[in-house]
């Protein structure tokens, strides 16, 4: 063929392509895609212990594990003899945008279960349910809520967030809020005297004191602000089928014989590469919210 009869040739396949958009035709859904591509990308960030990257270049973690046993699921369902799995870094705060224009097909981090984004995205059921608490230096203390009155307190742009919003309001603490991009960033600002609080969810803020070369200069409050947050996996709003099968996945673990000691390894553990342990083991109470 010719170089300008290819040319053409090429120009007419795009041209019935965004034709075929143009007329109102459904997108495939992610089960299709992944069974046509025969690939899945994966969405995580630095989140110890629910994902992070080892110093080898490993992606592991508590959801990532999870999110393992649904790809091998996939693998079944879909009739694929291989499926390629790409895990791609998700800043916080690009973690809707990046699921929703197809970046990613599924968030496997902490992600909160919130009423206001069930309207932007869809979560799994839910791997676990945690508290935001307040982490000061070990000098700080924080015994009520209105300890913090008229104190600078960081925090990221997520449930703590909204949880210490509506206290600042509900008590009139005349906070002064510093929101930060990632844990870390609220974790340090705390830690450099930036301010004088951070709020975070517990699992997050007792694994960034822990990681910390003097981890006896921090502590973490007693009291908790606004109700447990509910965790799932993130998925694209309403794809309904991709979630069933997310959900089947995830129950049978958390039925398996041997949950109980993999969530020991990840809450109350030596972390891989990390070599800190959370000190968080599984409760009855939180089981029963887990498998119900």
């Amino acid at each position: 063929m010719k170089k300008n009869q290819f040319s053409k040739y090429i120009l007419s396949l795009l041209t019935i392509f965004y034709a075929s958009f143009s007329h109102g035709e459904t997108p495939p859904s992610t089960l299709e895609k992944i069974a046509s591509q025969k690939v899945i990308n994966i969405g995580y960030r630095n989140a110890p212990p629910y994902s992070y990257k080892t110093s080898d270049g490993h992606v592991v973690g508590y959801v990532i594990e999870l999110c393992k046993d649904v790809t091998e699921s996939l693998k079944k369902n879909l009739h694929l003899s291989n499926l390629v799995v790409n895990y791609v870094p998700v800043p916080l705060t690009a973690r809707i945008t990046m699921l929703n224009n197809n970046t990613v097909d599924m968030d496997c981090s902490i992600n909160t279960d919130t009423i206001k984004r069930q309207s932007v995205v869809s979560f799994s059921r839910h791997y676990q349910s945690v508290y935001t608490r307040i982490g000061t230096r070990s000098n700080v203390d924080v015994l009520s809520i209105a300890d913090l009155a008229g104190k600078t307190v960081s925090v990221t742009t997520s449930m703590d967030l909204t949880n210490l919003n509506l206290f600042n309001r509900a008590q009139n603490l005349n906070l002064l809020v510093l929101p930060q991009p990632t844990l870390e960033d609220a974790f340090d600002a705390m830690g450099s005297g930036k301010s004088y609080a951070t709020a975070m969810n517990e699992v997050s803020l007792r694994a960034l004191i822990e990681s910390r070369v003097n981890p006896g200069n921090y502590k973490v409050s007693d009291i908790t602000l606004g109700d447990s947050q509910t965790l799932g996996i993130m998925l694209r709003h309403d794809d309904i089928e991709f979630k069933k099968m997310i959900d089947s996945a995830l129950l049978k673990r958390f039925k398996r014989d041997d949950f109980k000691p993999f969530y020991e390894q990840w809450f109350n553990g030596k972390l891989p590469d990390k070599n800190i342990n959370l000190h968080m083991p599984l409760t009855p109470e939180m089981y029963e919210k887990i498998i119900l």
